[in-house]
């Protein structure tokens, strides 16, 4: 939280805010409402130095898909419009944070980097999916699409100019600075920079100094309009794919960047790398450190600000105080705890959310339905109005919860900070609900975090715990309880396939996911998974990397088809490609289970066997409302959350959980 100096300009700490928002927090408005101000002033509030703001004006790009369709759209056409804007930069201002201006240059519809004077499209969409998320989908429209020719010097200038007058404007409406986007090989400086897509052969072409040549045109001109105290961030990419940037290169563009523009924010090589999952990072192991080292070492005076999965508040301060960055950018970490900063100044770490690399922020899907979630903070997208939706508790009540999962973990958790007096029943010996899986799972180390975040906060909180403790309706109204909140999750769903149940109990060497972990050993070396969920799939990956040779069968066209497809869904598959013991099978229907193998039809309806030394069935879950509803009457108020009302994921244990617990 150190003030940081640069040329005239005092930043008040070391944190960035990027250019990041919750999914379509902004609804159609044509100006920053109220839900953009209150989202963005909060991250003031909460210490960071910059607030980065992307006012996107090209309204035609939500009517196509993808992660960037939630950009904030504005017609900056229509003076009222400047109105909301000077709110929004006021706000931000208001605690001594500097708004920046997110600026994205992109190509002249036609005109691109290449030397060719024709070609293919410069930016490839990738191919259709065979399932619904991009099937029958339109181009994207506009700037992404259609055959390149390349730029002439007098389209260089007019799109310099054009960038130029846009800070300008931007400055007037109050904004300090400007965050010039050059990651990912989508904007145009960006496929300049990169030898993956810029192919010419001019003073623009080749050596890292020809690729940066006109990238750095663009920010010289703005120094030179603006002047120095209007500072520029560069967003770019500091380590590409083979073929592409290398670190040597980005510690090259920082040295010839001095005088040009400030601040890099180091990014991954594509926009997934950017926000990073379980899949491919390592726990305290950014996967852009190492590039802003390399810059530092350098000598450059560009000062650094790697992103992507930068939240521990011990590892951020050691990465500054050992002098590997100078700063750090973060998106998420804002998002996951809406009092972030507030933590930080406090000293209460241990306290911060931790974020579990979901990327639900981002989207759901490819194509919607737009929602403005994050699975383990349940105020996101209602922060401007949440204080209006929760009234103070009327006096102190004593809550009995169901449940140690994560949804009545989270509930007594909130229930305990509202004043009341919680006691928490969990019939196993040990807190966490199906999350303990996360104890085992390499790549769910996220997830673990998470989970041992709600065990820390129900020992602070003093919230009297009853493990190996099988609650009951009597046990509840014996206890004088005043409400009793009930979490007892979901149980596992077993198809009606033949041989899977012998006298009413599952056949020998058949496991359910949740029963596999810690007990891998216990299973044969050949393995089948019916069911190839994201459940399914997850287990057998666990299997897989524990020396089983897994096969997983699925009715569906594609693994783990409900699996959250911006910036995850490529992590995950690529993880299950590097499984050399990881296998599947498509559009497989489980016909029988005998010892030792399995039968499936493939789709075209032949029947096949594949041996088995242990099955898991991966057939989903069912809530146990039945179970539930038998604690009614028990206390006078009585609710239901999380998975046993309706079988969901993380974000709907979490926001069900905290939405109940707040009014009582």
């Amino acid at each position: 939280m150190s003030p940081l100096k640069i040329g005239n300009v005092v930043l008040k700490s070391r944190l960035i805010s990027s250019n990041a928002l919750p999914h379509f927090l902004q609804g159609p408005e044509s100006y920053p409402a109220e839900p953009i101000i209150a989202y963005l002033s909060n991250i003031a509030r909460n210490g960071a130095a910059i607030v980065t703001f992307g006012a996107w004006t090209n309204k035609n790009q939500r009517k196509g898909f993808g992660d960037s369709v939630h950009f904030p759209m504005f017609d900056i056409d229509d003076p009222s419009v400047e109105n909301y804007m000077t709110q929004l930069t006021e706000a931000i201002h208001f605690y001594g944070s500097k708004a920046s201006i997110a600026i994205s240059p992109m190509r002249i519809e036609g005109y691109g980097v290449c030397d060719a004077p024709a070609g293919p499209p410069e930016f490839e969409l990738p191919e259709p999916d065979e399932d619904e998320d991009r099937k029958d989908m339109p181009p994207m429209p506009g700037i992404f699409n259609g055959p390149t020719k390349a730029l002439t010097r007098e389209m260089m200038d007019k799109l310099i100019a054009d960038t130029v007058k846009s800070a300008k404007y931007f400055k007037k409406l109050g904004f300090d600075m400007a965050s010039i986007h050059m990651a990912y090989r989508a904007p145009l400086p960006a496929r300049f920079l990169s030898p993956l897509t810029n192919k010419r052969t001019d003073e623009f072409g080749g050596s890292i100094e020809n690729r940066a040549r006109f990238p750095l045109m663009i920010c010289e001109a703005i120094k030179t309009a603006l002047g120095p105290d209007f500072l520029i961030e560069v967003l770019m990419s500091g380590e590409e794919e083979p073929g592409g940037i290398t670190v040597a290169d980005t510690v090259a563009f920082c040295k010839l960047g001095e005088g040009k523009f400030d601040i890099i924010q180091v990014r991954g090589g594509d926009g997934d790398l950017a926000h990073p999952t379980g899949f491919n990072s390592k726990k305290g192991l950014p996967v852009t450190l190492h590039v802003a080292e390399a810059i530092k070492q350098s000598g450059s005076k560009i000062i650094t600000a790697p992103i992507g999965g930068y939240q521990d508040i011990d590892d951020i301060e050691s990465f500054i105080a050992s002098g590997k960055t100078d700063m750090v950018g973060a998106g998420r970490a804002f998002i996951c705890d809406t009092d972030y900063g507030a933590k930080i100044i406090s000293g209460r770490v241990n306290d911060v959310v931790p974020c579990i690399r979901c990327n639900r922020c981002h989207g759901l899907s490819m194509k919607g339905p737009w929602l403005s979630v994050c699975s383990v903070n349940p105020v996101v997208g209602l922060v401007h109005k949440i204080n209006t939706m929760i009234s103070p508790p009327i006096a102190v009540k004593k809550v009995a919860v169901i449940g140690g999962g994560p949804a009545g973990m989270n509930a007594a958790v909130v229930a305990a900070g509202r004043g009341h007096k919680v006691t928490l029943f969990e019939k196993n010996i040990t807190l966490g609900g199906q999350l303990v899986h996360s104890d085992y799972s390499s790549f769910k180390w996220p997830l673990k975090d998470f989970k041992n975040y709600l065990i820390h906060q129900i020992d602070k909180q003093n919230i009297k715990v009853k493990l190996n403790t099988t609650a009951t309706p009597e046990m509840i109204t014996a206890g004088g309880f005043d409400a009793v909140i009930v979490a007892l999750g979901a149980e596992p769903n077993i198809p009606d396939i033949p041989g899977l149940k012998k006298k009413g109990s599952l056949g020998a060497n058949v496991w359910t996911p949740i029963s596999v972990y810690g007990n891998e050993k216990a299973l044969g070396k050949n393995v089948v998974v019916v069911g190839g969920s994201e459940i399914g799939t997850e287990t057998g990956m666990y299997l897989a990397e524990n020396g089983h040779n897994v096969t997983v069968l699925t009715r569906q066209k594609k693994l783990a088809p409900e699996a959250d497809r911006v910036h995850y869904y490529t992590m995950f598959e690529q993880a299950w490609k590097r499984l050399p013991d990881f296998s599947f099978i498509l559009q497989a229907t489980t016909t029988s289970v005998a010892d030792g193998s399995v039968k499936y039809t493939d789709a075209k309806g032949v029947e096949h066997k594949i041996e088995a030394d242990s099955i898991v069935i991966a057939g989903g879950m069912n809530p146990r409302q039945t179970e539930a509803v038998q604690f009614y009457g028990s206390a006078s108020v009585f609710h239901i959350v999380g998975d046993c009302n309706e079988v969901g994921n993380v974000q709907k244990c979490v926001r069900s959980s905290f939405a109940i617990a707040s009014t009582i």
